[in-house]
């Protein structure tokens, strides 16, 4: 798993996504975000950070789930109309009417001008999240003393390698971080068998 797992936005993040858009959801803009919406769904390969996050509210939030913002808005136009929604299976139908109403380009724009806000947002909090990850790095430091000094050594090579690594991985597309982040669960899985074996 990357280093930023799954739930591991610091809370910066969240609130610097939940004041974009003026606080309102970014897929429907009538609903109040009460939560944050993967762009890129992490099981796509999107990132749990700050550049893939935007407000949603939870209606919208729910309809999207795993999916692109153009995945679903496809989805959503593959569905009965409202009426015959409302006529067949009752009143809890959800048209997010920034998703249905723009056309594809206008759409994507929108959302990645409501990216960038998030991302703005975030920046006086950037020292904050930046102290917390020397904080981290010093206790991760401390507990390598525990260690006897061959597991060490395999703890600090998996180190190494990971922060090389990094960077690239968050460069790359999507479909390529996915597959760049399954080689490093299977070299993990290899090196936690080193270590029971050490």
């Amino acid at each position: 798993m990357e280093p930023s797992a799954s739930g591991s936005l610091p809370r910066p993040a969240r609130e610097a996504a939940l004041e974009a858009n003026g606080g309102c959801c970014t897929y429907c803009s009538s609903g109040v975000a009460e939560g944050i919406d993967h762009v890129i769904p992490m099981n796509d390969g999107g990132r749990d950070d700050v550049t893939n996050i935007v407000p949603a509210c939870r209606s919208c939030n729910s309809s999207k789930r795993d999916r692109t913002v153009l995945q679903w808005k496809r989805d959503i136009h593959g569905r009965p109309s409202r009426e015959a929604w409302l006529w067949t299976n009752g009143p809890d139908y959800h048209d997010p009417d920034v998703v249905t109403d723009l056309e594809t380009d206008a759409l994507t724009k929108h959302v990645a001008k409501v990216q960038t806000e998030v991302a703005e947002n975030f920046q006086p909090h950037e020292l904050e999240a930046a102290l917390l990850a020397i904080n981290d790095l010093n206790r991760f430091i401390a507990r390598l003393g525990n260690l006897s000094p061959k597991r060490r050594a395999l703890i600090r090579r998996e180190a190494q390698l990971r922060l090389l690594d990094h960077e690239d991985i968050l460069l790359a597309k999507p479909t390529q971080r996915r597959s760049e982040l399954w080689k490093e669960d299977a070299r993990q899985s290899d090196l936690k068998r080193q270590l029971r074996d050490v």
